[in-house]
């Protein structure tokens, strides 16, 4: 076995093992036979110092992960995968084009911008940051929206490439965050930093939605944005009116979010549970991800706020943290469950890629 072969091989190891028990042989064959030459020399070279190209690496990485995402011919397993991280992604699409026109929304009515509205009450009106930075942020928060809409309507590149840039733009205040820090300031930092690293993890699961993905169906999310929104907005406006205005903040509403969601998929008759189990998997994942969300919070506020008011958020933070806990475990287990029941299956008629 010369060394180019060998490091053709070694890419091929991210591919899944069902899949390079029946197609390895045939790949290898075919990269070597592009690399081929009639000069003697020159396939000596090749064949000691030759490496993949990058073309070649590239399409051997993209076929792997749509096989791990549920391409035509995967395992029912990696299926199962593939639409659980779809709908991860919906979900974080969704929540967050939610949070930023509700928190457009807020910012306006406010201000008193909305005046066919109620003016709010004087003690919620806040001292609005001001400045060019501030507002390219805010603008950039709105890429959410389009972002959502465009993978609802198929245009998952655009979408991937809206939600990248609002994603920049939470990395630039986490950076900003960071240096307010560095300069005596005291901002939320672990909490700036997990939303931007859930927002990160949002785009990253839009590779989930390669060419073999059936389409979304629309109306569903459409109707959960809707009432996403009512929600949302409802318990804000709920428990800003109830409680101190440090204790409403939007980890806290994530967790009543997942919570209420969470309950309703676990009580649900099995025969009537949606998707299973690739809704378990995916409530699950979401769970996970809010729990480390409130849990961060939890530590920036325990270091920042002093008093009373400290005693009082730790202890709601607290209860939201093992709500949410007492709902993912069931989750966990449920969707473990069904994965195991899953029986995986030889990737035989999936063929392989080009060699370039």
């Amino acid at each position: 076995m010369t060394r180019l072969e060998r490091r053709y091989r070694r890419v091929l190891r991210v591919l899944p093992a069902d899949y390079r028990e029946v197609w390895e042989e045939e790949m290898v064959a075919t990269f070597l036979d592009g690399v081929d030459s009639d000069d003697v020399e020159a396939a000596e070279y090749a064949a000691d110092f030759g490496r993949p190209s990058w073309s070649e690496v590239a399409s051997v990485v993209g076929l792997a992960v749509r096989l791990r995402l549920g391409v035509a011919g995967a395992s029912p397993r990696s299926v199962a995968w593939g639409q659980a991280l779809r709908l991860v992604a919906l979900m974080g699409l969704l929540v967050n084009a939610a949070a930023v026109t509700i928190d457009a929304g807020t910012r306006l009515w406010l201000s008193g911008r909305l005046g066919w509205l109620t003016a709010p009450p004087a003690e919620w009106v806040p001292a609005t940051p001001t400045g060019t930075l501030r507002a390219l942020w805010d603008l950039a928060g709105l890429l959410w929206l389009p972002a959502f809409v465009g993978v609802l309507l198929g245009q998952v590149r655009a979408g991937r490439m809206l939600a990248a840039l609002a994603v920049l733009a939470d990395a630039v205040a986490a950076v900003s965050a960071t240096v307010d820090l560095a300069a005596g300031a005291t901002p939320l930092l672990l909490t700036i930093w997990s939303h931007l690293l859930v927002d990160a993890l949002v785009v990253l699961g839009l590779a989930a939605f390669h060419r073999d993905a059936p389409p979304v169906t629309r109306r569903p999310w459409l109707i959960a944005f809707a009432v996403g929104i009512a929600v949302l907005l409802g318990l804000y406006v709920a428990l800003r009116a109830a409680s101190p205005s440090i204790l409403v903040d939007w980890p806290g509403l994530y967790c009543l979010l997942v919570l209420g969601v969470a309950v309703a998929h676990l009580t649900a008759p099995e025969r009537r549970a949606i998707g299973a189990p690739a809704w378990s998997l995916a409530l699950a994942l979401v769970a996970l991800g809010v729990l480390g969300m409130r849990l961060l919070s939890l530590l920036d506020y325990g270091v920042i706020i002093a008093g009373g008011e400290r005693v009082a958020l730790l202890a709601v933070g607290t209860a939201e943290a093992l709500a949410v806990l007492a709902v993912g475990v069931p989750l966990a287990r449920r969707a473990t469950s069904a994965l195991r029941s899953l029986q995986p299956e030889p990737a035989r008629t999936a063929s392989p890629p080009p060699s370039s």
